[in-house]
């Protein structure tokens, strides 16, 4: 073939190309009314305009995004379809019949009117807000607003309610009603009649110059029965106004309330984090066991879908909502716990009883079951310091570095030489007030909390061993499903180290809750694994936190058994300690003998390091750990606080 012949094929087939490439472009153009809704309806029904039958598909998209995008994680489009196309005054619209689902799958149908153009030969469709929806004007959204159903109660043993919804009452002042003395008899009124309650005058009035125009300054928020206390005193004061409210409240003020947690309505800031995880009017668990519990507790999440309006159209008010469909909503399933409503009110008011931050857990050792919860601290609201913290454990842990020597052969009645200092690896370890007991039993060691026979006897045992120990003891489960750490007890070889840890120093870090356990496995003689939350919400727990239920030592594995005998022999010098040893104040508690061990647990840098103060132990089947923090000596703070528990319970 000649290079003129070529030259003319390969022109003739890039023509014949170009003519292929047209006639399939025309075709892809909508020719009838029908194939232009049919083709518009696909589109929105996958969110995504992509035919060709939108006059400017990037401003069509953008359009169909922003008018939908409030609908997010909560509301999906699962139809269009095109029911009926219609022309009258010279104007075609197709009518599209659209469906939405909540998550539940609930649905939420309605028809609106889309403009079809006729342009030559072709149709066009044009996306309007109120094409996407009949309510909707220009400029306009879809906005979401939470519908939530009733929250989910926490129950204790036997039922009993726990935490619920309450109504609660709002105070607040206007600023340009109040009188002269209004501030001062409020602030005066509300301290007087409301416990604890410590309102500072001088804030307010900063509060209210501070205040723009007429704005409201809140207060205070009361239960309703506080309310009553102080009405006779603030209702009639002007410029102070009310409001009822309901919010989710502990059954008496203070009740467990570091653990049960709180509740309240979604702020901009946790709306901005979620994603589209929540929305305004969603109430969110803020702490505890309502953050923890919180999907369970919330229920599914109901919303109500509204129309808002073009903002340039504001006029300066706020925007108008229009309410399109509220679906169904549905309240929150409850939450069973473990807590004792007598044994709660005993460890709240022990630990109230503290000078400083205190935590007090109490801990049934027959079945594990955790019975009270209690977190004080003087100076304002009490984090969760006996189910989260994480402080050395000082002389408790004795009570695990002993079983490991128990297991490694000592008995009780060896002797083990008590001198004021011990050297080990060059660090000089002493005892408490330079206590010097000389040689005397383990058991007599253990009674007085001797630091330097403990140190000394390091070398019989690993660091494996003391760990084991520890999870034999149950301080190493796993309780991140409820929120909750244990303990972390590290296998250090270096000498030092490893001396350290048999008195509750080194690298040791435990929280109350693994003390309490700790206490509560030797009384029972086997490992035991602290149960706070019950049935299939625990379940449901374990399983989003990918954890198995059972006894474990924090990496899984199953930790050696307890030795029943080797427990007993801990439980008689338990007893000792209470009988002739550091917490002999524990000896004329009503009932049973109290079995215990004191701890003083150094942190910090200082010279002398300040301490905290510790005490765990049991009396028949109720074990207990308290925690000062900065207490000092654990016969001097800690040991006080146990005596008013195990008075109250008895």
């Amino acid at each position: 073939m000649s290079k003129k012949s070529r030259v003319w094929l390969a022109g003739a087939l890039v023509l014949v190309l170009l003519l292929g490439a047209g006639v399939f472009a025309l075709f892809r153009l909508p020719m009838t009314k029908s194939s232009a809704a049919e083709a518009a309806a696909h589109d929105l029904a996958e969110e995504q305009l992509n035919s060709d039958v939108w006059h400017q598909k990037d401003l069509a998209q953008g359009l169909f995004d922003r008018v939908t995008k409030a609908l997010g994680k909560r509301v999906d489009l699962r139809s269009v379809t095109v029911d009926d196309i219609t022309e009258a005054e010279g104007r075609t619209v197709a009518t599209l019949d659209w469906s939405w689902a909540n998550n539940d799958g609930e649905s939420w149908e309605y028809s609106s009117q889309l403009p079809l153009e006729k342009n030559g030969l072709f149709w066009w469709a044009d996306l309007t807000e109120t094409a996407i929806h009949p309510k909707l004007g220009k400029g306009g959204r879809f906005v979401l607003r939470a519908n939530p159903g009733g929250r989910g109660k926490i129950l204790g043993a036997d039922g009993e309610v726990l935490m619920a919804e309450g109504k609660v009452i709002d105070i607040g002042v206007h600023p340009s009603r109040l009188e002269p003395d209004t501030i001062g008899r409020l602030v005066s009124g509300l301290n007087d009649g409301v416990d604890s309650l410590d309102l500072d005058a001088a804030d307010l009035e900063k509060s209210v110059d501070d205040a723009a125009g007429n704005q409201l300054v809140p207060v205070v928020t009361l239960r309703e029965d506080d309310y009553r206390s102080v009405k006779s005193a603030i209702h009639h004061l002007p410029g102070v106004l009310f409001s009822e409210d309901t919010q989710t409240l502990t059954r008496s003020r203070g009740f467990a309330q570091a653990t049960l947690g709180s509740a309240g309505a979604a702020s901009a800031e946790d709306i901005e984090k979620s994603e589209g995880e929540i929305i305004a009017g969603d109430i969110v668990g803020r702490t505890g066991l309502q953050k923890t519990f919180d999907s369970r507790l919330s229920g599914p999440g109901s919303v109500e879908v509204f129309a808002k309006g073009d903002p340039t159209d504001d006029k300066g008010g706020k925007t108008k909502l229009t309410s399109l469909h509220a679906f169904d909503s549905q309240d929150g399933e409850d939450l069973e716990t473990t807590f004792d409503v007598d044994i709660q009110t005993a460890a709240d008011d022990a630990a109230a009883t503290a000078k400083k931050p205190a935590a007090v857990v109490a801990i049934r050792p027959s079945d594990g079951h955790v019975l009270a919860v209690a977190n004080h601290d003087p100076a304002g609201a009490a984090w969760d310091r006996a189910l989260g913290g994480q402080y050395p454990p000082g002389s408790v842990f004795k009570i695990a570095s002993g079983l490991a020597l128990l297991d490694a052969g000592v008995k009780p009645e060896d002797d083990i030489a008590c001198p004021k200092t011990v050297n080990i690896g060059g660090k000089s370890f002493k005892n408490a007030e330079d206590e010097v007991l000389g040689t005397v039993s383990f058991a007599d060691d253990f009674a007085h909390s001797c630091n330097t026979a403990f140190v000394s006897s390091a070398d019989k045992v690993t660091g494996d061993e003391v760990a084991d120990a520890a999870a034999q003891l149950g301080m190493l489960g796993d309780t991140s499903a409820i929120g909750a750490k244990m303990a972390s007890v590290p296998a250090d070889d270096d000498e030092v180290t490893h001396a350290a840890q048999m008195i509750g120093q080194g690298k040791v870090q435990t929280s109350p809750l693994a003390v309490a356990t700790m206490a509560a496995s030797v009384e029972a003689g086997e490992t035991i694994t602290p149960q706070l939350v019950l049935g299939e919400a625990l379940d449901e727990a374990k399983s989003d936190d990918g954890q198995g239920a059972g006894k474990g030592t924090g990496d899984g594995s199953e930790p050696p058994s307890l030795d029943a005998d080797a427990a007993k022999e801990i439980s008689t010098m338990m007893a000792k300690v209470v009988t002739e040893g550091t917490a002999t104040a524990l000896k004329d508690v009503p009932g049973d003998p109290v079995h215990g061990k004191t701890g003083t647990a150094e942190y910090g840098e200082e010279t002398p390091p300040r301490t905290h103060s510790w005490f765990a132990g049991f009396q028949e089947d109720l074990a207990v750990a308290v925690l000062v923090e900065d207490g000092g000596f654990g016969a001097e703070a800690a040991v006080p606080v146990a005596h008013e528990f195990f008075d109250s319970v008895n």
